[in-house]
C-alpha cells in the first residue's frame, strides 16, 4: 500500500512546465534515497511470484539483465517487480558468467531475493541488453515474457496493466513507453525525431518499444531469426530494442502502446558513473546506422510503417 501512494506522489502533474519540471527531479532524487530504506524496513510478502500448481507452465515471466557497474542496486529494479498488484510466475535475472564467477560475491540484498521467487542464472555468452530476453524466450516458448530494465523502479501495477490489455489485445506486444517511426517524402527519419506517444495506441508497425518502461512479448510474437545469434552480434548487439522492432516486422506483429495509463516516466535509478548504452546510440547516431543496416539485411520497405 505504502508503495503505490509513492507512486501516486510520484505521477502528480503540475499545469506549469517549470514548476513540474523541478518537481520531477526533486521527486527522482529525494525517491532514490527514501525507496532503499523502505524497501529494507518494510519487507515485501514472502509470496512475492505466484505459487506453483502441480504442473501448470508459467505463463507470466519478467526477464531482465544487468553487468558489474549496475549489480548493486539492480535489486531495486527487482524489489518493484516483487512488490507488483500482479504477480508473475517467474522473475528470472541473467547474468554474464565471465563478470560474475562467484555467485557468493553478489550483494547481500540481491541475493536475499531469491527467497522471495528471484531465479539467479548465468549464461556463458555476453549478449549484452539481449541476454533479458534471449534465454527466457527459448526456455519458455509458450509464456509471455515481460523484459525490464536494471536502471528502473516500476509502477505497481504494470504487470496488472499489461495482463489487462493482452486479454483485450491478443497476440500484441505491448510496451508502456514508445517512440513513433515516422517518414518523411517515404524516407525514415533519424531516431532523433521519433516522438516519444503519450497516449494509449492501437496496435501499429510505427510503434517502437521503448525497453526501460518494460515490454510485454506474447508467445510467438517475434520471428525465429530473433535467436540468430551470428547476425545479432554482427548487426545489433548494442541495440536490443532495433534487433526486436526488426523482428517483430518480420512476424508480422503490431505494438500496442499504453503509455497514456501513466503520467511520467518510471522513477530511474540514479547509478554513480552511470554507462548508458542508449545515450552513445542515440547522440552518435547509432540508431539509425543499425536501424537502417538491419531494415535493408531483412528486406523490410519502409513503407511498411505507413500500415
Amino acid at each position: 500500500m505504502l508503495y503505490k501512494v509513492i507512486y501516486k506522489v510520484y505521477f502528480i502533474k503540475f499545469k506549469n512546465k517549470n514548476i513540474d519540471r523541478l518537481y520531477h527531479r526533486l521527486t527522482i532524487r529525494v525517491l532514490n534515497i527514501l525507496l532503499p530504506v523502505i524497501f529494507k524496513i518494510f519487507p515485501g510478502n514472502n509470496n512475492s511470484i505466484k505459487k506453483e500448481q502441480g504442473n501448470k507452465k508459467p505463463e507470466y515471466i519478467v526477464s531482465l539483465t544487468t553487468f558489474p557497474a549496475r549489480i548493486n542496486k539492480v535489486w531495486l529494479a527487482i524489489e518493484s517487480i516483487l512488490r507488483q498488484k500482479e504477480k508473475p510466475d517467474k522473475i528470472i535475472l541473467w547474468l554474464y558468467e565471465g563478470e560474475f564467477p562467484d555467485k557468493n560475491n553478489l550483494p547481500k540484498n540481491l541475493l536475499s531475493q531469491e527467497k522471495r521467487g528471484l531465479e539467479i542464472r548465468f549464461c556463458d555468452e555476453n549478449l549484452m541488453p539481449h541476454k533479458k530476453y534471449f534465454y527466457t524466450m527459448q526456455e519458455y516458448a509458450y509464456a509471455s515474457v515481460i523484459t525490464v530494465d536494471d536502471d528502473m523502479i516500476y509502477p505497481p501495477d504494470l504487470i496488472s496493466k499489461f495482463i489487462m490489455y493482452n486479454k483485450k489485445y491478443r497476440g500484441t506486444i505491448i510496451c508502456s513507453i514508445g517512440r513513433r517511426i515516422n517518414l518523411e517524402d517515404g524516407n525514415i527519419l533519424p531516431y532523433k525525431k521519433w516522438e516519444y506517444l503519450s497516449c494509449i495506441t492501437e496496435p501499429s508497425f510505427q510503434v517502437l518499444p521503448i525497453g526501460c518502461g518494460g515490454i510485454f512479448y506474447p508467445p510467438d510474437s517475434l520471428h525465429s531469426d530473433v535467436f540468430d545469434i551470428n547476425n545479432l552480434k554482427k548487426l545489433a548487439i548494442t541495440a536490443d530494442d532495433l534487433w526486436l522492432k526488426v523482428m517483430e516486422l518480420k512476424n508480422n506483429t503490431g505494438v500496442l502502446n499504453i503509455s497514456g495509463e501513466y503520467p511520467r516516466f518510471f522513477i530511474p535509478i540514479i547509478q554513480k558513473n552511470n554507462i548508458n548504452q542508449s545515450n552513445i546510440n542515440i547522440g552518435e547516431g547509432e540508431n539509425d546506422r543499425i536501424f537502417k543496416t538491419l531494415m535493408n539485411y531483412y528486406k523490410i520497405p519502409a513503407t511498411i510503417f505507413n500500415q
